[in-house]
């Protein structure tokens, strides 16, 4: 039975040992990233006063279509704009966005064909400021989160297998974790650091103990991860939510028979104010062409976007097809509806923020610390104890009696502590 426990734990080891390894770099910059843009809606007005910020006046805002005719002239005609987040501020732009991938693109400036977006002042309509978001902080933060500043196809299949790596890593890494003997000397391995050891001891603490203790943050953000990764995992959880089926919601779509009516936007946006006047927030998308719906998003928090109505109206008249609330989605849209905020630590508000900023960091310094206790035993081990420079003392067989060179030890990440780790 000792034998088969070794021979798990050594499996174990191994593949918690390469995959750490093979993602490690990813991790790390997947880690720092994330615990960035945790608080990205709390730094965005800190430094981006100038655009999001005005002075409000006393009289009515614009009609939206002609705050979207500003816009749009801004970014140009052959850029289409195809959003507006809208929020319920009088001090706030209206933010227009003008973007177009491509998903052949090979690098970060090659996936985007132009990302732009438009701050306007509701009240007057005139542009605050015309942004090239390709090369804006957040957006290349984000594009190094998602794709590794990469394009589609290579930039989203390494971190989407890496991500898928990483939840591997920390199954494996709550096994090794796991202490041997419940009693206090194995507690006091398992849950605390000790300062005052050895450095080697101290980075062995730091990777175990701080693995830990991060563990189930970063495997809630690692398979809220996979849920945008693989469709195959978005479908899995959709189904395993609603019960084992999946529940499939028929599309609406737009009256293409009717003219194009450019004051729809007007309607669909009075609309949404009739709906909920005391609402966050507002985000309208504009479908380019075809008979697709307007898509509209009311939220009624600022702390999450889960808690929204999500609606569908006509392009060309503006007329409601359909309004749904958080609690009528099936069970599958409620948790894809609830991803992004799992995914980012927005679930509990400012708290689990900060949680999930820590996770982050522990994330971006576990590969560092593993790689540390991997090449320390590797260096030692390699030398094969004291008999010269980098060699091993030859030994003789107890059966044949010849000279051999005896087996290195196993190379991994144990979680027994090696001599110069206690």
């Amino acid at each position: 039975m000792s034998q088969r426990k070794t021979a798990l734990g050594k499996l174990i080891g191994t593949l918690h040992l390469w995959l750490g390894l093979a993602s490690g770099i990813v991790i790390i910059v997947l880690g720092l990233t994330g615990a960035i843009y945790v608080f990205t809606d709390e730094i965005k007005p800190l430094v981006y006063r100038d655009r999001l910020f005005i002075q409000p006046e006393n009289k009515p805002k614009l009609p939206l279509s002609q705050l979207l005719a500003a816009a749009q002239q801004a970014v140009g005609e052959k850029r289409p704009v195809t959003r507006v987040e809208i929020s319920s501020e009088p001090d706030r732009t209206y933010i227009f966005r003008a973007l177009k991938v491509d998903k052949e693109g090979f690098s970060h400036w090659d996936y985007y064909k132009y990302y732009q977006r438009a701050y306007v002042n509701p009240y007057n309509g005139k542009v605050i400021k015309l942004e090239d978001s390709k090369n804006e902080f957040f957006t290349i933060l984000l594009g190094l989160h998602m794709r590794m500043l990469f394009g589609e196809k290579i930039g989203h299949a390494v971190v989407s297998y890496s991500v898928l790596a990483f939840v591997l890593i920390l199954i494996s890494g709550l096994v090794l974790w796991w202490p041997a003997k419940w009693n206090k000397s194995g507690r006091d391995k398992s849950f605390k650091i000790k300062w005052n050891a050895k450095w080697k001891r101290v980075n062995y603490d730091l990777h175990n103990v701080l693995g830990f203790y991060a563990c189930v943050i970063l495997f809630v953000c690692a398979v809220t991860g996979l849920v945008w990764a693989f469709d195959w995992f978005e479908k899995g959880v959709k189904t395993i939510a609603d019960g084992g089926k999946l529940v499939e919601v028929p599309a609406v779509f737009s009256d293409t028979t009717q003219n194009k009516d450019v004051q729809a936007v007007d309607r669909v946006f009075a609309a949404l104010q009739a709906d909920q006047p005391n609402a966050y927030g507002y985000l309208i998308n504009f479908p380019a062409k075809g008979k697709l719906p307007m898509n509209a998003s009311t939220y009624l928090s600022a702390g999450n976007r889960y808690d929204r109505i999500q609606g569908q109206y006509d392009q060309f008249t503006g007329a409601k097809l359909r309004s749904r609330s958080f609690g009528e989605l099936t069970n599958g849209e409620k948790a894809y509806a609830l991803n992004f905020d799992l995914h980012v630590g927005a679930w509990a508000g400012l708290p689990s923020k900060i949680l999930t900023f820590f996770a982050g960091l522990i994330c971006a310094s576990l590969p560092v610390t593993g790689f540390v206790i991997w090449w320390g035993r590797r260096k030692k081990e390699g030398k094969g104890g004291k008999g010269g420079k980098g060699g091993r003392k030859m030994v003789a067989d107890s059966k044949s009696g010849a000279l051999t060179f005896p087996k290195p030890a196993y190379v991994s990440i144990s979680p027994r502590l090696s001599e110069e780790e206690k």
